[in-house]
């Protein structure tokens, strides 16, 4: 009962956050010309159109298009293979797959994904900051786990 009432939890909250950044997105793009900044070029709100990858790294829209399913299925194969898993690992999964799929939507619809958040030199989304953060808890349950914590 107790994973069951987690598993709601993850699912809850991944789905928030794909919900919270296709709102944001969608202010963003029906309001491009706006922008705030708490701190000039550093900290704020800003419309971003980014047809790279991870930092705007360039990279060809079609093939993100086609490896992004490849890369969530190997993922999920990944994380089903791993023994020893913890509630970390689900929410750590539920997290990437939220933040991915929102990117993924922008692509399909748009050939770009929309950022938003000014952020020091780049431009990112809430999308990509749970995909870190989810990352972030599967790297570090690793290294836990390996040093027998």
């Amino acid at each position: 009962m107790k994973n069951k009432i987690r598993l709601t939890i993850y699912i809850f909250v991944s789905g928030f956050f794909l919900f919270l950044d296709q709102v944001l997105k969608y202010f963003a793009r029906s309001n491009s010309e706006f922008s705030f900044y708490v701190w000039k070029n550093w900290l704020g709100w800003e419309y971003f159109e980014n047809a790279g990858i991870a930092f705007s790294i360039p990279f060809p829209g079609w093939l993100v298009v086609l490896l992004t399913p490849i890369v969530l299925l190997l993922v999920f194969v990944w994380i089903g293979k791993m023994k020893n898993k913890n509630h970390w690992v689900y929410l750590a999964t539920f997290l990437i797959f939220s933040g991915a799929i929102s990117n993924f939507i922008d692509r399909i619809l748009f050939g770009f994904t929309i950022d938003y958040l000014r952020l020091f030199t780049g431009v990112i989304n809430i999308a990509d900051v749970v995909i870190v953060v989810g990352a972030g808890i599967l790297v570090l349950g690793e290294l836990r786990r390996r040093e027998g914590g």
